[in-house]
């Protein structure tokens, strides 16, 4: 068996994630990139799990302050013992919030639906599960305390 010369192949560089002026063949830099998915897919695989009362994409509220958002992830993130669930809030409130859906050790864990977007991550104990739609601020209010507000207009 014939080894390819090492050519420079600045696109198989930079697929592989090397500088172009990185030497590699095209089948080199093919094995780089199956190596890296086959770990970012066990990486995945290790930390996801499921927990019966937190489903992906559930409704919820979260503790303390009665938080609602949408269950984005439940697993052992960075390796922790104990599952954790991620929640994106539907405001951020709290001082626990963090960005998008990376977790404190800089590996993102999920694709949050905005980027920037507050998320919490919690213990299953802090996080209830149920029919939780998004609060309205305007709830409670109706029409009639529009027309309240209005000064009234003399008559002729």
């Amino acid at each position: 068996q014939q080894q390819q010369p090492p050519v420079t192949v600045p696109e198989a560089a930079e697929a592989a994630g090397a500088p172009s002026t990185v030497r590699v063949t095209a089948a080199t830099a093919e094995r780089i990139l199956a190596r890296e998915a086959a770990q970012a897919q066990a990486l995945a695989d290790s930390v996801a799990t499921t927990l019966p009362t937190h489903a992906l994409g559930a409704r919820c509220e979260v503790a303390p302050g009665g938080r609602r958002g949408t269950v984005r992830f439940v697993g052992h993130p960075g390796g922790v013992p104990r599952p954790l669930v991620a929640v994106e809030l539907d405001e951020p409130l709290g001082a626990d919030i963090q960005n998008d859906g990376k977790w404190i050790d800089g590996l993102e864990y999920f694709q949050p639906s905005t980027p920037g977007v507050a998320v919490v991550w919690k213990a299953p104990h802090d996080v209830v599960c149920g029919d939780f739609p998004p609060l309205d601020p305007f709830a409670g209010l109706d029409s009639d305390d529009d027309a309240a507000a209005e000064p009234a207009t003399a008559g002729p």
